[in-house]
This record gives C-alpha cells, structure tokens and sequence, in this order.
C-alpha cells in the first residue's frame, strides 16, 4: 500500500470513530541453516546472528578485521560479536540476537559438518527485527568465515511490516578470508593436531577467498580427510525463514474496514571452533 493510501485509511478509520492500526504484530518465525557442502567439504562453526533495523554493519570488505570478526574467523567463537551488538545502536534500537547451533549431523560443540542443519525460532518485530545478520567459520581454516558485509542483504519483514522471509542460498564465492592469520596448517582450527589458539599474524585486510588448497586432503577434528574443496560456485550455505503469521488482536476492526480497502483500492492507479 502506497504511503498516500495508507494516510487516506488512517484518516477513515478516525472519521468512523475507531483505532487506526499502530503497526503490523510481532511474527514468530524460525530461522533454519544449513550446510550444503558434499562430504568431506568444509564445515561451519555455530552461527551468531542478529536480528535489526538495518544498522548492525559488522564489517566492510578492504578494511581490517575487528577484534569480533577475528575471533569468529579464527576460532568459531561468537562473543565478541555478542558483545559488539549489544553495545550498538541496533540492540539499543529493539534489536535481538540468538547463536544457532547444528542439530542434526552436529559435530562437538553444535558444529555443521556437511549436510548439518540447525534451527532457532524467535518472536520479531517487524521494525526491530526487520534484516539477519550471520556470521560463522568456515573450517578447516585460518580465518575464513562467512556473513553477509551489507546489513540490509537479508530482509524478514517489507516496509510495511509484512513478513516476506524466504529461502536464501550462498555459493562459496561468499567466503571471506580475514586477513588476520597466515593460512597454513600453524593455528589452523578443524584439523587434526593443530592448535587454532596459534596465531601467525597476516596484518591484511578482509577478503573474498574461496581457495583452500593449502588444506586438501588433511585429517579434521571430525575424522574425515578435506578432499571436497570448495570452488566459486560450490552451493555452501542455506538460510530459510518461515514464519506463522499471527492472527490480529482486533480482527473484528479488519473486517470492520475491509469495504474502505475495496474503495481505496478502486481509486488507486495502476503501478531474496575447536581445533
């Protein structure tokens, strides 16, 4: 509905002596992630995510890694990010944020081996908690991770509240390299008789880097060798949004009005870790 229509509905609503709708119900909907890697590909560390208005940018390719972004690149560790959004104008804002972990194919901790998957359901505002944010490490690695570098990529709810969800699919194209830690099999996290606390320094800045050669065919932490490496449009990752839509206090007042939409609507013009 066109903001024009929208004013006109309001003023009707006034005239005929009831409420105006303040703004669309809080919607609870489930949040599933999946690993698409083939066997023997990369895992992913458990997910922290956000869920805002549009603010929480955690990073920007061609600049340094934030102390946050490090410690999910190199060690699958979420606090500092946890931390970070509290401490933002998002949180401030209404903004809420949960860590997803894998249920199904897990390994340790809640980690996504491939073809993992795991779930959260969260109610949400359709303002507050309009986009998702997501961040997790992609291992065996240095400091590989993935998560979306625009705030807004990943839109739950139109901007008239309207929940939109939907199914979004990430190739491994997508994977940024942190530029924080050398890659080789010193600090690596996921393999076998490494040591992720061991951090050569890189002093570079974030990247897309989907080369993980210098790890093929070793042991991981899970038992397998790394032989399915990822190429540029290897399907990597699946984020799926459903929701139950609520049904309104006040239905009695929508039905009420529904002759005012079929007016508005006759005078309105044509017009997507451990080591």
């Amino acid at each position: 509905m066109q903001k024009n229509h929208a004013f006109a509905l309001s003023a009707l609503l006034l005239a005929a002596g009831a409420a105006p709708l303040s703004s669309a119900e809080a919607a609870q909907v489930t949040l599933s992630f999946s690993n698409l890697s083939a066997a023997n590909g990369p895992a992913l560390s458990p997910f922290f995510i956000a869920l805002h208005d549009g603010s929480f940018d955690a990073f920007d390719v061609g600049t340094t890694a934030s102390s946050a972004i490090e410690a999910i690149a190199e060690l699958g560790s979420g606090a500092g990010l946890s931390s970070a959004f509290a401490a933002s104008g998002a949180a401030a804002a209404g903004g809420t944020s949960a860590t997803v972990t894998a249920s199904v194919n897990a390994f340790g901790p809640g980690i996504f081996l491939p073809g993992a998957k795991g779930s959260v359901t969260l109610d949400l505002d359709p303002v507050k908690n309009r986009y998702l944010s997501y961040f997790a490490m992609v291992v065996p690695s240095n400091d590989r991770f993935v998560g979306n570098d625009s705030p807004t990529e990943i839109e739950l709810f139109d901007a008239q509240g309207h929940f939109t969800g939907g199914t979004f699919v990430e190739n491994s194209s997508s994977i940024w390299d942190a530029g924080t830690e050398l890659d080789g099999t010193t600090g690596a996290a996921f393999l076998a008789g490494s040591n992720a606390l061991e951090s050569p320094a890189q002093n570079g800045t974030i990247q897309a880097n989907h080369d993980f050669a210098v790890y093929a065919g070793l042991a991981t932490a899970a038992g397998y060798n790394f032989t399915d490496l990822p190429g540029a449009n290897t399907p990597l990752l699946q984020i799926s949004a459903v929701s139950q839509v609520p049904v309104p206090g006040a239905a009695w007042l929508f039905g009420s009005v529904l002759p005012l939409f079929g007016w508005l609507r006759r005078r309105a013009p044509a017009s997507a870790l451990p080591a």
